[in-house]
């Protein structure tokens, strides 16, 4: 379960969801009326630990009873760092994970200014806590995971291992995923349809003639394949590397063509 603070094409927002979107059973669930929405709903009066301690208290309880672990989803910003070693003082360790969205990630519902030219990339970021929390002699208490661009290089595996190295203990996509149910987007330009409810694969529309298009059995099949495949890529990059678990801050398997790179995250660089 997340509580977002934001995410990497809208640092400290969230998305909308656009009246047109807001079917008769969305308005029945989240008890609203037909009009735009934030999406998810925003978290008034997070201002500081204690209060957002309290609030994952909360939504703890509320989650099966204690049964659901509760993380943050923080934007890859220049406050990330600062919200990372804020949950690493809390005193009950409630957190159960720090989620950090780069900006190369986002759909075609966001905002194309915010794609464009909002947020910093995952990597930076990811690198930046692990080490805060490396400095404390606190890494691996509060997990952390890096998305927002997983993929987009053509290899994800490739990115993921990347990521681990630089102190991620995970992952996680979404472009890609929507992309093997039949998003008809791609790196090199989106379909731009998602906030329409118009979706040509009837992934995000509530319109009922375009839902039929979406084979849900099929586009789960592809998911399951998909992910083992990952699984099966990611062990033959840790192999040459001598790791048999994940290369969580192994940034000596790491080095960079790029001196600039090479400095920023505190790897070998070479030419």
């Amino acid at each position: 379960m997340l509580i977002k603070i934001g995410q990497g094409a809208k640092p400290g927002d969230g998305g909308l969801l656009p009246e047109a979107k807001v079917a008769e059973h969305v308005q029945a669930i989240r008890g609203v009326p037909k009009a735009t929405l934030a999406s998810p709903p925003n978290h008034q009066g997070l201002y500081s630990i204690e209060e957002s301690v309290q609030k994952m208290h909360l939504s703890m309880n509320a989650a099966f009873g204690f049964r659901v672990p509760v993380a943050i989803k923080c934007a890859a910003s220049a406050t990330s760092v600062s919200v990372y070693n804020n949950l690493l003082r809390d005193p009950y360790k409630i957190c159960g994970g720090f989620f950090i969205d780069g900006i190369q990630g986002g759909t075609g519902a966001a905002n194309e200014i915010s794609l464009d030219h909002t947020g910093h990339p995952v990597v930076s970021k990811i690198r930046d806590c692990y080490l805060a929390a490396v400095k404390q002699g606190r890494q691996g208490q509060i997990p952390l995971y890096g998305g927002g661009g997983i993929g987009m290089t053509g290899d994800a595996a490739a990115d993921a291992f990347k990521m681990m190295c630089l102190g991620a203990n995970g992952v996680f996509v979404g472009k890609v995923l929507i992309q093997l149910l039949g998003c008809v987007g791609n790196e090199q330009g989106r379909c731009n349809s998602c906030n329409t409810g118009k979706c040509p694969m009837g992934i995000c529309s509530q319109d009922p003639r375009l839902v039929k298009r979406l084979d849900v059995d099929r586009g789960a099949q592809k998911i399951v394949d998909y992910v083992l495949t990952f699984d099966k890529e990611l062990k033959k990059l840790m192999a040459p590397i001598g790791n048999s678990s994940l290369p969580i801050g192994r940034s000596d398997a790491l080095v960079s063509t790029d001196k600039a790179v090479a400095d920023r995250l505190g790897i070998q660089y070479v030419c």
